[in-house]
């Protein structure tokens, strides 16, 4: 069973966080069950010192007191074994909170792409992590060590009322500074966090737009733009930064003078002889563990706030984005398609870009799609490949809405070539190959469908050469050629070309219309988005759209002589041009 399927049979109405969260129970039971003992265990370091004091020193009995010191290296060497038990079980809980969330949290990232309002690019990763993080680390065990608090207070009552009323005070106190810190900082750490976001998104737009940057002489600009941005975060951070030190160290004044005055109200109390000089060391060491996890709770509130935030971040994520169930398995398409009254509406707007479009396509057939600049082409196209949803309507493939197939098993067998084609970091083999396995003669094949087989052979290692930011840059035309072979990598049955000879030369658009020949003799469904008329004497049918709507489809010769006559009557009478091309 996949992961997806695993988490989403945990439970009907949950989101993948909280089932992950839930399945991570077990191990926070155990972790917090150690915490018990382990903190017993430190109990024996007080209970030595009072026993040399009160039995040891008066009594000079070195028997005694190696007797003593076995019991407490037993109790020591079980508290080093508790310790590394928890760590690791707490360890292994973060490591596979984050296993189980990559599936889902994939699937959602690229669902919550299309909608700009619950878009967050990499901050869920990072958010994922930081509460994977704070499982593993210190944060976990000073909140599990913390219910223990009013263990150790008990101890102290135990020895003496107004040791436990001191010890109750010096709580009362840190829990008040954690109070402070959380009202002090939680607007604070929220606007650090938008900020850096905000410069973090600027800076990666401006190094994608390096080349507009740098030829429209907009350096300064951007520099002097990214640089308010980077301040209004760097003194946001500050100031958190520096508040947060403030209480961290109140925190440690206050714990300081807490047990301070354990040892004055001890030593009163030994001299008036109603506890012994045992029972006042005793205590001190007791009220410093006691006060210990909340002065650490101060200390990690900056990282509490934090993974509280990532987790309403990755609730809401899943909320707006939720998870698909698994989808039954559908024979592999011929190549059918259906579009049935489709309206379509570019992401983060309300105004469609595709108006009630209806076509049929028999597998193995061929469409080139025409029109005039924002006709709405690129839209229709990007909705056929599932990459953008319909607002209204229904695509089906095979008789299938497109909704009903799983979009990674539907797009095994469909090839999309968008009109910006970006590569991944990796070998051109292994782009061609979709980054799965590189099947070498898959991989050859659409290669030289595409004639770019003798180009590759030319790099410096050929299909192994790497591509992408640590390797070589290719120049536009070889990037959509080798973008062109990887939408044809596999056969697929329907292929998806947006501008596919956009940058190509004379050679290229040769090498395309040949693989344009062999796509229609094996049988595949082909649907072309062009300006280039070069293009429509290789496909059977032609849509003509303007302004979202179709304006004519049929066989490309009927369209042609229809479109061709359209502008001679229009010639005739004089009208206004049409934006139809």
């Amino acid at each position: 069973m996949s992961a997806r399927a695993s988490i989403s049979a945990n439970a009907k109405n949950k989101t993948p966080l909280e089932c992950t969260v839930r399945s991570c129970y077990p191990a926070l039971a155990m972790s917090f069950a150690i915490s018990f003992f382990i903190n017993l265990a430190l109990l024996v370091s007080p209970l030595y010192s009072m026993q040399v004091y009160d039995r040891v020193l008066s009594s000079r009995n070195i028997t005694t007191l190696l007797f003593l010191t076995g019991i407490v290296l037993v109790f020591l060497v079980l508290y080093g074994v508790l310790e590394y038990a928890r760590s690791g079980i707490l360890v292994r809980c973060g490591l596979n909170f984050e296993a189980s969330l990559r599936r889902p949290l994939f699937d959602s990232m690229m669902r919550a792409e299309l909608d700009p309002n619950a878009r967050q690019g990499q901050q869920v990763i990072r958010d994922v992590e930081m509460i994977r993080d704070s499982l593993s680390s210190g944060v976990a065990t000073t909140v599990f060590d913390l219910p223990w608090t009013p263990l150790f207070i008990i101890l102290c009552f135990a020895m003496h009322p107004v040791l436990g009323w001191v010890a109750v005070g010096g709580a009362i106190v840190l829990f008040s500074i954690a109070l402070l810190a959380e009202f002090a900082n939680k607007t604070e750490f929220e606007k650090t966090n938008k900020l850096s976001n905000e410069a973090s998104s600027f800076a990666a737009a401006a190094l994608r737009n390096g080349e507009a940057v740098r030829g429209l002489g907009m350096g300064d600009t951007v520099l002097n733009r990214w640089n308010g941005h980077q301040s209004a975060a760097s003194n946001a951070h500050a100031l958190a930064h520096e508040r947060s030190a403030a209480l961290v160290a109140l925190s440690k004044f206050a714990r300081i003078a807490v047990q301070t005055a354990a040892l004055c109200a001890g030593a009163w109390l030994a001299v008036d002889r109603e506890i012994s000089p045992g029972i006042m060391m005793a205590a001190s060491i007791i009220m410093g563990r006691a006060l210990a996890p909340v002065e650490q709770i101060v200390g990690q509130w900056k990282r509490i706030l934090g993974a509280r935030s990532a987790y309403r971040r990755l609730h809401k994520l899943f909320e707006t984005s939720p998870a698909q169930a698994e989808k039954m398995p559908l024979p592999a398409p011929t190549g059918c398609l259906d579009v049935e009254n489709v309206v379509i509406a570019p992401i983060g707007s309300n105004r469609p870009s595709v108006k009630g479009v209806s076509f049929q396509l028999a597998a193995g057939e061929s469409l080139a799609i025409i029109g005039a600049s924002a006709s709405g082409k690129s839209s229709l196209c990007r909705a056929l490949a599932g990459v953008w949803p319909v607002r209204s309507g229904v695509i089906r493939v095979d008789g299938a809405s497109i909704t009903n197939w799983d979009p990674n098993k539907l797009g095994k067998h469909v090839g999309y070539l968008p009109q910006d084609v970006e590569l991944f970091d990796g070998t051109i083999a292994e782009n061609i190959a979709r980054l799965d396995t590189v099947d070498e003669e898959k991989v050859l094949t659409a290669a030289k469908s595409v004639g770019i087989h003798e180009l590759i052979l030319r790099l410096p290692l050929g299909y192994d050469t790497p591509i992408g930011s640590t390797g070589v840059t290719l120049a536009g035309g070889v990037r959509q050629r080798v973008g062109l072979a990887r939408a044809l990598y596999g056969n697929p049955k329907i292929v998806l070309l947006d501008e596919p000879n956009s940058n190509l030369d004379d050679d290229g658009d040769k090498a395309l219309a040949q693989a344009i020949a062999r796509m229609k003799a094996d049988g595949r469904t082909v649907i072309i988005v062009t300006h280039r008329p070069q293009i429509l004497s290789h496909v059977d049918k032609l849509m003509v759209m303007s302004l979202g709507a179709v304006v004519a489809f049929g066989p490309r010769d009927e369209v042609i002589s229809k479109v061709r006559g359209n502008r001679v009557a229009s010639v005739d009478n004089k009208p206004a041009r049409t934006a139809v091309g």
